[in-house]
């Protein structure tokens, strides 16, 4: 929805069709809805019997900040509220496209899927999980993020660069960057991916829909098999040149 073709962002004078279309009442109640989930959030923290973790969270930090006072700029729990919001809303969606984009370009290309995959793996060993000191360890996982990134951008728009630039550069994108790597490094390690049966690698659909954000007009497909319950497959049979 945040991405959705709003006529008043064009046309100011026309946004009376925003309203007979149902787009403007929409996000308002989604608005409101999510303030509520966020006002309940902060209101957990601020519990003093809420039982807490040895490090706590980004919500107990930014409430230790406005408490402590240590900001340049009072922090108020409205500030607070925006943070978080900003965090699920604005990080969730272009990290979950960014990943649907960089699976689709590695599922048409074998080659490249094998190759990250036996880098990833070769790397993690048999952890279960890969963590952020394995992905700093995997250059061409890297790699692949940067060129999925790249994806349809023109050198003109620089304004449409992923993360922007200069002052307009996104604060979190270590944090966007860090979201993407741990889950797509980590569906790369637990499975193998296949296309579904009767389906050929030039059937991958990559039309998109208008919008900021460049979601898939068809839904990305795709069939994912236990790579460790694979591996004990194999271990398990006997072998037949015996």
């Amino acid at each position: 929805m945040l991405a959705a073709f709003f006529v008043s962002d064009y046309f100011p004078l026309l946004g009376w069709i925003d309203k007979f279309s149902g787009k403007t009442s929409r996000p308002e109640k989604n608005y409101k809805d999510l303030d509520e989930f966020y006002e309940g959030l902060t209101e957990q923290h601020l519990n003093p019997n809420r039982p807490k973790s040895m490090e706590g969270d980004i919500i107990d930090l930014l409430l230790q900040l406005k408490k402590e006072k240590s900001t340049p700029i009072e922090l108020t729990l409205d500030n607070i509220k925006a943070i978080i919001m900003n965090m699920l809303v604005a990080g969730t969606a272009t990290s979950a496209t960014t990943i649907i984009w960089a699976m689709t370009a590695l599922i048409a290309n074998p080659n490249a899927m094998k190759r990250v995959q036996a880098e990833i793996r070769e790397s993690v060993g048999k952890k279960s999980t890969v963590n952020e000191d394995n992905v700093q360890k995997l250059p061409y996982f890297k790699a692949v993020i940067k060129e999925t990134l790249r994806f349809d951008f023109k050198s003109q728009d620089f304004e449409l660069i992923p993360f922007g630039a200069e002052r307009r550069g996104c604060l979190a994108i270590a944090l966007g960057v860090a979201n993407v790597e741990l889950v797509l490094s980590n569906l790369l390690y637990a499975f193998d991916w296949e296309l579904p049966r009767g389906m050929k690698r030039e059937d991958i659909n990559t039309d998109v829909l208008p919008g900021i954000t460049r979601h898939k007009k068809k839904p990305l497909g795709l069939v994912p098999r236990n790579y460790h319950y694979s591996l004990e497959i194999e271990q398990d049979q006997p072998n037949s040149s015996v």
